[in-house]
């Protein structure tokens, strides 16, 4: 029930912070985010922006519940365009809700340098005991290469502007080559990070933690019986993750739909 609540990302964003401030946990999964249509949210990114930083580092403007690329502006670095966010904000509050959040760098990459996530399935598999259980997924490869050097459009920063039909693709084989790969690229210090861990367990682990985060956060809205009347069911969702060449994990959005029933092998 309720999944609305975690399948948009503007719900998403305020009960995850909210999970983080009551719980006290970190939640290193989650970029650095902000709702700017809440008086609060919007002061702490002013203070973010021009007192703590933020002018130095890329961010990404979203209008919060539209898909496939839609509704998203890359603000760069000392940028005009990011000096000014506030603008674009009061311009259009009447009728739109905006969230920023900070651009993750140093993003692995795939194959010729194209930006990619990673969609990774999960099961709601009881409700009573809450249990959830994961399944490995596959690769959505970007459009065009990754440039950390322009801003001036989505195509090398996001992964698609299709239907999912039409994104390139790659299999979880082709995804643990490459991760293993950074481990070797990473060196000693990374080899020290992941004490012995296997680095795709290393990945795993992190987004099993996340999603059991999730849960936490949205027990009281979504993830109980309260108001379930059938028996022997069970949810069967998607989450979407990038992650960076230190294979730091970072939890995009969960999918309510998770494209299944489109015809690909690798899926």
């Amino acid at each position: 029930p309720n999944y609305k609540s975690w399948n948009q990302k503007d719900s998403f964003v305020t009960y995850m912070l909210n999970y983080q401030i009551a719980s006290g946990k970190p939640l290193p999964a989650v970029p650095e985010t902000y709702r700017l249509d809440e008086d609060v949210e919007l002061k702490k990114f002013q203070k973010r922006l021009f007192k703590e930083g933020g002018m130095d580092i890329p961010w990404v403007l979203k209008k919060p519940n539209v898909n496939q690329g839609k509704g998203i502006t890359m603000l760069g670095p000392q940028s005009q365009e990011l000096k000014h966010v506030f603008d674009t904000v009061e311009e259009e509050k009447e009728e739109q809700n905006y969230i920023i959040q900070r651009y993750v760098c140093n993003e692995m990459t795939f194959g010729d340098n194209r930006k990619f996530d990673f969609r990774i399935f999960w099961i709601v598999a009881s409700l009573d005991p809450l249990v959830l259980m994961y399944h490995d997924g596959y690769v959505r490869v970007g459009n065009a290469a990754y440039d950390e050097t322009d801003w001036s459009s989505t195509k090398a920063h996001l992964t698609t502007h299709t239907g999912m039909a039409a994104e390139g693709k790659g299999t979880w084989d082709d995804f643990s080559d490459l991760v293993h790969e950074a481990a070797e690229r990473g060196g000693p210090a990374l080899k020290k990070r992941l004490k012995g861990v296997d680095p795709m367990d290393h990945v795993r682990n992190q987004v099993k933690q996340v999603l059991g985060e999730m849960a936490a956060a949205f027990k009281e809205i979504t993830f109980n019986a309260n108001n379930i009347s059938s028996e022997n069911g069970f949810g069967f969702y998607g989450g979407d993750f990038i992650i960076d060449w230190d294979l730091d994990v970072f939890f995009i959005e969960p999918q309510h739909g998770c494209g299944l029933d489109e015809d690909h092998q690798f899926r």
